[in-house]
């Protein structure tokens, strides 16, 4: 093989290699453009002993990525709330997208910490979960809806039951 017809080769390479890496890259941002199995992510939730006030949150995928950070009852209770809402929303028949995805995000003003987003197209409404902490942010493929037979799967469920579990009940708000 000759000097130029080794380079080009080798150069067609690398830039294929590269063209790979950022494909990789770019999608692993995007939740959206995940699989369409849910991720076996997993999940931690402790109350801290030395603060019984506050609890270690930790979520990681299959692929070694994790998140985690410590919270206070305060902000776990926004996180549940955000969950709750976005649960409701995920089983109703509002903004579904017949050809593309419709994606409604889920946030509180003031606790920036959460994020939860819905997917729905069709009869599936698809949840992910962003947690911001002080090492990083993570978005997480957390659960999946099938509508017309109610099915459940993923983390997030067991992760809201978790919550309404251990957190102190929020006070109701009165009808005014």
């Amino acid at each position: 093989m000759s000097k130029k017809l080794k380079a080009k080769s080798v150069g067609t390479l690398l830039l294929g290699f590269f063209v790979a890496i950022t494909a990789l890259a770019v999608r692993a941002e995007d939740p959206i453009a995940q699989d369409s199995a849910v991720k076996d992510v997993t999940f931690s939730l402790t109350r801290l002993p030395e603060n019984p006030k506050q609890y270690s949150l930790v979520l990681s995928d299959p692929d070694e990525r994790s998140i985690s950070g410590v919270f206070s009852i305060g902000q776990l209770q926004i996180l549940q709330a955000l969950m709750a809402e976005a649960e409701k929303f995920a089983l109703s028949e509002e903004a579904v997208g017949a050809k593309e995805p419709t994606i409604t995000r889920f946030a509180d003003k003031q606790e920036q910490a959460f994020l939860v987003d819905v997917e729905k197209l069709g009869n599936q409404s698809r949840l992910f979960v962003t947690i911001s902490s002080e090492i990083g942010r993570m978005t997480a493929d957390a659960g999946r809806i099938n509508r017309s037979v109610r099915r459940e799967e993923g983390f997030f469920f067991d992760l809201l039951s978790r919550l309404q579990s251990e957190l102190p009940k929020l006070p109701e708000k009165s009808p005014k």
